[in-house]
């Protein structure tokens, strides 16, 4: 059998509209009857109008409603099983750490930190076509996004719907974060490994040591990259993205964040890779990818790829679309002077 899987499903909820107009329509068919009745008797309207059709205007809603639901379908990208490509490319295990804290909603890179760095990671992740890469995010509590990969395009898909509403804990957890990492690694193939940690360097969480954590990655053969993201001057904080309210403690001041430079170069030091600091212009991706591209890369064997069927559903709707088009409320004359559908003698 095959193993059905959608790329986007959250979209398949949107079927439960179908049932909804076709009621509707329903209700609108009842009403139109009713109303006649009030007119006449419906038999002698009937004679009176022999081209009206009652069970056309039927058709063509049950041809749209279908096509919709097919559209929907396609919207959501069905994804049957998979097909295995063996392949012999060189590459490497990349694991990216992105904080996603609400510090990372400050505009002092446009249009805000976070989405200013979403866009360079996605640009960067293009770039690694070759490599496994992951995607883990963090703020109070860090989470595996998306594991190892060579699945770009999804990855990318996930970096995109990224939102510092999806962790509640606040804070930033640097050592969980790496820690996450250091456990998602496969050490027994012969690919080099790297994180790159991308935040604006205020560590709120003490335990466990981000430090030590970058020791032991540098001890395990992982180089530990990091960029700075943010201004140097304190910056305030939008309650939400694109708003104008500014975040309050509790005395009621104005909460204020800054980039901290100390705690990310020494975290680069500590696991023998680069601290970099990001600007509008420059997001320092482009930095450490010259690093990891001087990585000797080890051969990674095969990758899993899914047959996209998206464009079946969308076919079907589009022929029951065209075909609901033709489908005209009143009788086609001309069709009628044919005499295809008479009854011979």
């Amino acid at each position: 059998m095959f193993d059905v899987q959608f790329a986007n499903k959250e979209y398949l909820f949107l079927l439960l509209l179908i049932p909804v107009f076709a009621v509707m329509f329903m209700l609108y068919i009842h009403r139109r009857r009713k109303n006649l009745k009030k007119i006449g008797n419906l038999k002698t309207l009937k004679a009176l109008s022999p081209e009206t059709s009652t069970s056309r205007p039927i058709i063509r809603a049950a041809l749209v409603l279908v096509a919709m639901a097919l559209l929907i379908v396609a919207v959501a990208r069905p994804r049957v099983g998979s097909k295995l490509a063996e392949t012999t490319s060189e590459g490497n295990e990349i694991m990216i750490l992105l904080d996603i804290s609400n510090s990372m909603r400050a505009t002092d890179m446009y249009p805000s930190r976070l989405e200013n760095t979403k866009n360079a990671i996605s640009n960067l992740v293009r770039k690694l076509s070759s490599d496994r890469v992951g995607l883990i995010i963090f703020a109070g509590s860090a989470y595996v996004q998306v594991p190892l990969t060579t699945d770009l395009k999804a990855t990318n898909i996930f970096i995109k719907s990224v939102t510092c509403d999806m962790i509640s804990e606040q804070g930033t957890a640097f050592g969980d974060a790496m820690s996450l990492a250091m456990k998602s690694f496969n050490f027994d193939n012969n690919l080099n490994k790297a994180i790159i940690l991308v935040s604006d360097g205020e560590n709120h969480e003490p335990e466990p040591d981000p430090l030590l954590i970058a020791k032991q990655c540098a001890e395990k053969g992982i180089v530990v990259h990091t960029i700075g993201v943010g201004d140097l001057r304190p910056t305030p904080i939008p309650v939400k993205d694109g708003s104008s309210d500014l975040m309050k403690d509790r005395a009621g001041n104005i909460v204020m964040t800054k980039l901290d430079e100390t705690a990310l170069q020494k975290i680069a030091e500590a696991g023998g890779g680069i601290y970099v600091k990001a600007s509008n212009s420059n997001s320092g991706l482009s930095t450490v990818y010259d690093e990891i591209s001087k990585m000797e890369k080890g051969e990674i064997m095969q990758y899993a790829e899914f047959d996209e069927k998206f464009v079946v559903p969308a076919l079907f709707a589009l022929i029951l679309y065209v075909a609901a088009c033709f489908v005209l409320k009143r009788k086609n004359r001309w069709i009628r002077r044919m005499g295809l559908f008479e009854k011979s003698e």
